[in-house]
C-alpha cells in the first residue's frame, strides 16, 4: 500500500469525534420518496424526473448549501429522445438459405443516430472479433479493412488471456459495448450488433431486452459520426447468422482471441427497417456547493455524484410496469443527500469546496455527467477528485468494501488508510472483467483527468455471510433494471450506513489534504490531468 503523508494521517485521528451521524431512517425516507410509484420510475424528461430534481434541490437547500450553477440549483441538460420502431424485422440471407428474427426475443435495435428512417437492403455482415483498435496494446481487429457501409458483428468484452495486454482479466474501456458502437461509427459502418453472453455482459439478456422499444436518449448530435442502428443479439442468434454463411461462431471467436486477425465477411446480407421518432427533452443536473474553509484551497472542488434517473414506465413484469429503481439509484441519491447533510453539520467546513452533483440520464449513456464534464460550472482544472455513489449496500454490514478502479489513483491508498482506521479493509473489484469503472458517472470525470473513486458493497458480511451473499447476487439476476427493484421491509441499511461513514471520512480527508489526489504513473488517464 502506498503510504499517505503524516498530515493526511493526522486528519484521521479526530474524524470519528467530529463526524455527524448518518442514520438508516433518513436513508430509507429518501429512498421511499424517490422510488415511489408517484415518480413513475424517474424516466428522463418525465414528471417523475422533475419531482426528483425538485426534491433533491430543496433537500440540498435545506442543508444550507449554496446553488451550484450561479444562483441556480439546476444545470439544464438538453437531451434528444429517439423512439425506434421496427418496421421490417431483421432478416438474413446467404447462398445457403434465409432466416428471420424477432425483436426483442432474438435481437434489439435502436437508433444510433438522428436519421428518421433506416432501411437495410442486402447490407453485408462482417465479423470483426472484439472490434478493437488499440496500438498501445498491439491489437487491431480491423487491419486496414474498409467496413464503410457494412454491419459489424462484434464480441463484447476485451481480450483477457494475456496479463501483458488489456490489463488481463480487468476490463478496460475497449471492452465496453459503448466503445464498440463508437469505433464502428468512426469507421463508417451502417450498424453494429454486439453478441450478448451472460459472462461478457455481467447480466442476463432480459436486461438488454428491456431497452428495446423504449425511448433512447442522446446529447444533441453535433459533428460526431453516428451509426444507423445500435443492436444486440442473443448468442443463439449470432450462431444462426454465422451458420447461415457457413461459419462456426465458436471457431470465429477462438480465432479472434489470437489477436490481429482481419475481419471475416460472413457471406450474409441483412435486411432491417427502423422508424425513429425524435423529440427534444428538457432535463437537468442538480447541484449544490459547500464552500471550502481555506482561502487558498476553496477554489478546488471535490465532487460527489449520484444519478437520479431510472427507466420510467416500461414493459410490464408480473403486472408491474413501473421501474422504480430503488437500489439503482434512489439509494445512491439518498447517500449523496446524507453525505451533504453530514458535511453541512461539521463545525468547520473542509478546506476544499464540496460539489454535490445529482446527474440525469445515467441509464441512457451517462449523459448528465457527460454534459457536466463538457460544460463544468467551474474550470475543469479546479475539479480535483470525484466520489461516485451508485447503489448502496442493502444487505447488511461487511468487513470489507470494494473499490472499483483499485490502484488507478492515489484515492486507493487514501481509502485503505481510512478503512484501516475504522477496522475495515478495502478490496479490489471482485469482478474486474465486468468493466464497472466505465459504467457509471465517475468515468466521465476520469475522461477529463479527474481522479475518481467508486465503492461497491463488500462480500465479507458480518452476519449470516452465506445467506447475505446469495441475496446480494440475486439482485443482479432478478431485480436489476426490473420493476421489482423496490424498497422492501427486508432491506438492511446497516451496511449502507457503515459504508457511507467510511465514504464520508474519505471525502473529508481528500478535501482537507495539502495536495490533491493523483493518477498512478502509467494509468490510462494520467496524461489527461
Amino acid at each position: 500500500m502506498k503510504h499517505l503523508p503524516p498530515t493526511v494521517l493526522s486528519l484521521l485521528g479526530c474524524l470519528c469525534a467530529q463526524t455527524p451521524s448518518i442514520d438508516e431512517h433518513t436513508l430509507a425516507a429518501h429512498v421511499r420518496f424517490l422510488s415511489s410509484d408517484l415518480l413513475e420510475g424517474r424516466g428522463v424528461g418525465t414528471r417523475g424526473d422533475e419531482l426528483a430534481r425538485l426534491y433533491l434541490a430543496t433537500q440540498l437547500q435545506s442543508f444550507g448549501l449554496q446553488p451550484g450553477n450561479g444562483d441556480q440549483w439546476q444545470q439544464p441538460v438538453p437531451i434528444l429522445g429517439i423512439t425506434s420502431e421496427v418496421t421490417a424485422p431483421l432478416t438474413a440471407r446467404s447462398s445457403g438459405g434465409e432466416a428471420s428474427f424477432t425483436a426483442p426475443d432474438d435481437y434489439t435495435a435502436v437508433a444510433g443516430g438522428p436519421a428518421a428512417e433506416v432501411a437495410w437492403r442486402d447490407a453485408e455482415l462482417v465479423f470483426v472479433g472484439y472490434g478493437i483498435t488499440a496500438p498501445e496494446q498491439r491489437w487491431d481487429d480491423f487491419g486496414g479493412t474498409d467496413v464503410r457501409g457494412k454491419v459489424l458483428l462484434v464480441m463484447n468484452n476485451d481480450p483477457a488471456d494475456d496479463p501483458e495486454r488489456f490489463a488481463g482479466k480487468t476490463r478496460l474501456y475497449y471492452g465496453r459495448w459503448s466503445y464498440k458502437f463508437e469505433e464502428a461509427a468512426r469507421r463508417g459502418a451502417l450498424g453494429a450488433i454486439v453478441i450478448h453472453t451472460n459472462d461478457s455482459a455481467g447480466y442476463p439478456f432480459q436486461v438488454i431486452q428491456a431497452s428495446h422499444g423504449r425511448e433512447n436518449f442522446w446529447l444533441p448530435f453535433e459533428r460526431q459520426p453516428a451509426l444507423e442502428v445500435r443492436s444486440w443479439c442473443s448468442e443463439d442468434t449470432a450462431r444462426t447468422l454465422c451458420t447461415l454463411g457457413g461459419h462456426d461462431l465458436d471457431e470465429l471467436r477462438a480465432r479472434a482471441e489470437l489477436g490481429n486477425q482481419p475481419p471475416v465477411p460472413l457471406g450474409v446480407t441483412l435486411g432491417l427497417g427502423l422508424r425513429n421518432i425524435p423529440r427534444e427533452i428538457a432535463s437537468a443536473n442538480v447541484l449544490g456547493v459547500l464552500p471550502g474553509s481555506d482561502a487558498n484551497l476553496r477554489d478546488q472542488y471535490v465532487v460527489v455524484t449520484a444519478h437520479f434517473d431510472h427507466l420510467g414506465i416500461g414493459k410490464p413484469r408480473n403486472g408491474d410496469a413501473i421501474y422504480n429503481g430503488a437500489v439503482d439509484n434512489a439509494s445512491g441519491c439518498a447517500g449523496l443527500l446524507a453525505l451533504a447533510q453530514a458535511c453541512s453539520r461539521l463545525p468547520t467546513a473542509p478546506r476544499r469546496s464540496l460539489l454535490f452533483l445529482a446527474v440525469t440520464a445515467e441509464e441512457s449513456g451517462l449523459l448528465g455527467s457527460q454534459f457536466y464534464t463538457q460544460h463544468p460550472t467551474v474550470p475543469k482544472q479546479q475539479l480535483v477528485a470525484n466520489f461516485n455513489v451508485d447503489g448502496l449496500n442493502i444487505w447488511g454490514r461487511t468487513e470489507d468494501l470494494e473499490f472499483i478502479g483499485f490502484g488507478k489513483n492515489s484515492l486507493t491508498a487514501l481509502a485503505e488508510t481510512v478503512a484501516a482506521a475504522a477496522g475495515r479493509r478495502i478490496e479490489p473489484d471482485s469482478n474486474p472483467d465486468l468493466g464497472l469503472f466505465y459504467r457509471s458517472d465517475h468515468f466521465n470525470f476520469a475522461r477529463i483527468g479527474v481522479p475518481a473513486a467508486y465503492f461497491k458493497a463488500g462480500r465479507d458480511f458480518v452476519d449470516r455471510p452465506a445467506d447475505r451473499r446469495r441475496m446480494k447476487a440475486s439482485y443482479t439476476t432478478v431485480h436489476y433494471h426490473q420493476p421489482s427493484d423496490e424498497l422492501a421491509d427486508w432491506w438492511n441499511l446497516g451496511g449502507a450506513v457503515a459504508d457511507l461513514d467510511l465514504l464520508l471520512a474519505c471525502l473529508r480527508t481528500c478535501a482537507d489534504a495539502d495536495e490533491p489526489p493523483t493518477w498512478t504513473a502509467g494509468d490510462e488517464f494520467e496524461a489527461l490531468r
